[in-house]
């Protein structure tokens, strides 16, 4: 028996065969033809790969989709296709040209300074590997599974996870990798246990052999005992007993046993995550990331952004959905807006990006402001640095009222407006934003986190930081919290943070009445505080 640490990406514990997955090249039979003829098998592979990606994406949405919808817009991406045309005029053939080209562009993007942009350099890899399958005829489905298995391999791809049939997966375990991977933000989204950075020596050791993996401690237990068997089948079985009383729990209101009240929501990208999160018990959308909307380079005009925010009000039944406005420096690449962006962390993103291009803001709160007509929809600024920020955002939202006005376009006049404080500065300026027209406040844990300990989240080095207790935080939270209950405005954290039981109960003791997470965690964050008692001593060690 063996155990191997890493870090928990999307909790859960499973026991079973282990099945490596192999992304290796297999260019040993290759022969090299005229570059004309290779550029022209190139031009012909990525036809049928974007082709290939096109069919997944119809049969996906949300989170997923978005994942395809990036891989395909890579192979339209003319840096890269004229890196390649150029290493194949040189003379190499066009599965090598490919693989250079794709390694290159996986590695700048790897050493950029915005999380998501870095993450996203596995999904370059998982589309340039589509392509170099095709010239080398390998086959691009999934591998056949008899029994269900533990998948793993140095790093997982969203293609395994998307072609891989889900009663066949029981969790993935990697050497390396991230948790703000895609793959590891689909696994959370699909309820499939996860751990990251295991090691490479856990590759060859586990390849064939059974494992548990306890994606709750992060660890991979390989060729396990009798007794280390025995316990995990115990858990499992507590587990699955847990979730029934889950289920039972989902239909009634969060108030602990002193009487507090607690809003439990959920973070949604789609009408689909909506619709799975009411039915998972929330109370509601706590954080809809508008920019999911985005397509492509192509951002959305009015009427499209009014009919897929109306939907998402129909996929919530009548529960309150909170919108935040496009923060695209963080997330999405869009062409028009290039020379605004620089993808860093302390560049141009959420609320400052869209005051530099007011005219996108405006359009915005036209559609958000129009469908809040038609149910409890409420907005949200993301990264609001301080009372400057905010105030030229209302400034901004008057103008867009005004427009619909004038036009005699229906529109909701009181629609309410929060701040998410997710930088120190709004923090330590939260009682100036809070008192100016502001109708209910956010707190973004992780964001907040790493701007205070200027510790980058995709930096494994870092993941102290954002475990346990951040006690700077917690004062800066203190800080809001205070200022909110003087405008008797509710307070509600947003982030990894709100799924651990423990912080989750500090939380509530500081003053905050709202928690917003992945729908997976909401029922057992709601078992844990229906049995608090805030008249009784902390149940976690301070």
């Amino acid at each position: 028996m063996r155990r191997f640490t890493g870090i928990s990406a999307s909790k859960g514990l499973v026991m079973g065969p282990v099945h490596r997955l192999h992304h290796g090249t297999a260019g040993l039979a290759r022969v090299v033809g005229l570059p004309v003829r290779e550029q022209a098998l190139f031009d012909a592979a990525v036809i049928l790969a974007k082709e290939e990606l096109r069919v997944l994406e119809e049969k996906t949405d949300g989170t997923q989709q978005a994942i395809l919808m990036f891989q395909r817009m890579m192979l339209e991406d003319a840096g890269l296709l004229t890196q390649v045309a150029q290493r194949i005029a040189d003379g190499d053939g066009a599965a090598a040209a490919m693989e250079w080209v794709g390694r290159h562009y996986a590695a700048t993007l790897e050493n950029l300074d915005d999380e998501y942009m870095s993450q996203r350099s596995v999904d370059v890899l998982d589309v340039c590997r589509r392509v170099v399958n095709i010239l080398d005829g390998e086959p691009r489905k999934a591998p056949e599974l008899e029994v269900p298995c533990i998948l793993v391999g140095e790093r997982i791809f969203p293609s395994d996870i998307i072609s891989i049939d889900r009663a066949k997966i029981l969790g993935f375990a990697t050497s390396g990798g991230s948790i703000q991977s895609h793959a590891a933000i689909m696994a959370r989204t699909m309820d499939i246990p996860a751990v990251v950075q295991l090691g490479n020596e856990m590759l060859d050791y586990s390849e064939g052999q059974a494992a548990i993996l306890d994606a709750y401690n992060g660890d991979m237990i390989v060729k396990p005992d009798a007794d280390a068997v025995r316990h995990a089948q115990r858990r499992i079985v507590g587990e699955g007993m847990l979730k029934k009383r889950m289920a039972f729990l989902k239909d009634q209101p969060c108030v602990t046993k002193d009487g507090t009240a607690v809003t439990l929501m959920a973070n949604c990208s789609s009408p689909t995550d909506i619709r799975a999160a009411m039915d998972a018990g929330a109370d509601g959308v706590g954080l809809l990331r508008s920019e999911f909307v985005i397509t492509g380079d192509h951002i959305p005009g009015e009427d499209e952004q009014y009919y897929y925010y109306m939907t998402c009000l129909e996929a919530a039944a009548g529960r309150p959905v909170i919108i935040s406005t496009f923060d695209i420096g963080a997330d999405k690449r869009v062409a028009e807006l290039e020379d605004t962006i620089n993808y860093s962390p302390l560049g141009m993103r959420g609320v400052r990006l869209q005051l530099s291009h007011p005219e996108l803001f405006v359009t915005q709160m036209r559609a958000l402001l129009r469908t809040a007509l038609k149910g409890d929809l409420r907005i949200m600024f993301p990264m609001i640095t301080g009372p400057a920020d905010w105030k030229e955002a209302l400034e901004l939202v008057e103008v867009a009222k005004s427009q619909l006005r004038r036009e005699g376009v229906p529109f909701n006049e009181k629609v309410p407006l929060g701040a998410m404080i997710e930088v120190p500065s709004a923090a330590l300026l939260a009682d100036e934003i809070l008192a100016d027209r502001c109708s209910f406040v956010h707190i973004g844990t992780n964001d907040l986190t790493q701007y205070t300990y200027a510790a980058d989240r995709r930096d494994s080095r870092m993941s102290g930081y954002f475990t346990g207790w951040p006690h700077a935080v917690g004062r800066l939270i203190d800080m809001v919290v205070a200022a909110a209950w003087s405008q008797e405005l509710p307070v509600t954290i947003c982030g990894v943070s709100a799924t651990d039981p423990d912080t989750a109960e500090r939380f509530i003791r500081q003053g905050v009445r709202g928690l917003c997470m992945e729908a997976r965690s909401l029922m057992q964050i709601k078992a844990h505080l229906l049995e608090l008692d805030l008249n009784e001593p902390p149940r976690f060690q301070r």
